[in-house]
């Protein structure tokens, strides 16, 4: 059981990592010209909101994760508990990804690269139920 606990901190430390280095230190040949003039107070509101619902999903998901996590290490592995956890995870992921795919997309950047910005956090999220399928599946037996 101790190697699923070291795989799991690494798995959180490895998110965290990416995160960091995805805020700070990427470099991208891509600028983001904000130019909200022309927009409307409804506009800017729903922004704002989708923004803040991304910001959401990604704190309901790392808090998902710690949790599920740290019910491993107690012994529950396949409990509904954690079947809750894991989909909790995973609509925060797609919540996200969606969320990412609008704002990328409302930016100007383009169909196809809010697409290529957002495909990760949706892959993440369907994975994640796909894992919670599995563990209910692994519960029932």
């Amino acid at each position: 059981m101790k190697k699923i606990n070291v795989f799991c901190v690494l798995v959180l430390a490895l998110m965290l990592i990416d995160l960091v280095v995805d805020l700070f230190f990427a470099t991208s040949d891509r600028t983001m010209v904000l130019n909200l003039e022309n927009e409307s107070l409804g506009s800017l509101l729903f922004i704002l909101f989708v923004a803040l619902l991304a910001l959401g999903a990604v704190v309901v998901a790392i808090f998902s994760f710690v949790k599920f996590i740290l019910n491993v290490n107690r012994n529950e592995v396949f409990t509904e508990r954690n079947i809750k956890q894991i989909r909790k995870y995973g609509y925060s992921a797609l919540v996200c990804g969606v969320c990412i795919m609008y704002l990328t997309f409302f930016f100007g950047e383009g169909f196809w690269n809010a697409v290529l910005d957002g495909v990760d956090a949706l892959g993440e999220g369907f994975f994640a139920l796909l894992m919670a399928e599995i563990f209910c599946i692994g519960k029932s037996r």
